[in-house]
């Protein structure tokens, strides 16, 4: 197949990131199920991830195609919640699920693809790889700290205490059960508590583990431990209420899972491939891009 121009594809980029966002948009204003709308939004998606691939036969172009749709779709989100876009768009929290599937599946299909692609037709996929988690990062960590340090976080999952810091260990998931066992709380309010603390640090141990791939085990737990010490001890001096001994332990269990969640993946990947995830490889001719981390 031809390899198209750079022009021809940023053309193609720009094309596909508007009917994307048409698609996904307008199907979240006519259809009500937000399963329907992030089912046709994932759909679109993956075609013209597949597009873009086949035409430009390197998966640099999804870089620039993910990105345009995070951009235009958060700003979308982002107008509508404050209500500038209220008229047009109701916010719901379906808006929020638009932006996970532009950023999703757009990475979950490049390594489907790269997985089973033994030959080197289409190229850079750990150019790809990196980028996009970049950009992951960059709004992970920008959620991380509002959560952490906001006046006003999510209610259901950060609870107010009263008093000062907490040391001791599951005292607050404690008095939750203590609540539930009176009737105070329905017990989805323990599970939320407990859960979101843990899935709010597996993206760090995932990427904690894959950039210290190559260093000792110990070096890895260590690195568990640090970032959710830090915030606490940040919160000990700015907002002692929500210091608490218990989000470092669920901080760490939600690390190793996202540790583990790598080996498994790499583990995958190489039984499919015949070598590692994000490898570099002679045998390739992306392995001349530029490694990931």
């Amino acid at each position: 197949m031809r390899r198209r121009s750079y022009m021809e594809i940023s053309s193609m980029i720009v094309f596909l990131s508007i009917i994307s966002i048409l698609v996904q948009f307008a199907a979240y204003y006519f259809i009500a199920s937000p399963y329907l709308v992030l089912g046709i939004s994932s759909v679109i998606v993956i075609i013209s991830t597949h597009i873009l691939l086949e035409q430009s036969l390197t998966y640099e172009s999804c870089t620039v195609y993910s990105i345009l749709l995070l951009f235009i779709s958060i700003i979308i989100t982002f107008l509508t919640y404050l209500g500038t876009d209220a008229n047009l768009l109701p916010f719901t929290n379906t808006l929020f699920g638009i932006i996970v599937v532009n950023w999703f599946i757009p990475m979950a299909h490049c390594f489907i693809r790269n997985m089973f692609d033994y030959g080197s037709r289409i190229e850079k996929f750990n150019s790809f790889y990196r980028n996009v988690s970049i950009v992951f990062l960059l709004f992970y960590i920008g959620a991380l700290l509002y959560l952490s340090f906001s006046d006003s976080p999510i209610t259901s999952i950060y609870h107010t205490r009263s008093g000062k810091y907490n040391f001791t260990p599951f005292w607050w998931v404690a008095t939750l059960i203590e609540d539930y066992i009176n009737d105070m709380i329905p017990f989805s309010d323990v599970i939320v508590y407990l859960i979101s603390r843990i899935l709010t640090y597996i993206p760090y141990g995932f990427y904690s583990v894959l950039i210290l791939r190559d260093r000792s085990k110990l070096v890895r737990l260590l690195l568990l431990l640090l970032l959710p010490s830090i915030i606490e001890l940040a919160q000990y001096f700015i907002i002692p209420s929500r210091c608490d001994i218990d989000d470092v332990i669920y901080a760490f269990i939600g690390g190793a899972i996202g540790g583990l969640w790598y080996h498994i993946i790499n583990h995958i990947y190489h039984a499919i491939s015949g070598r590692d995830f994000l490898t570099k490889d002679s045998d390739y001719r992306y392995s001349n891009s530029t490694l990931l981390f």
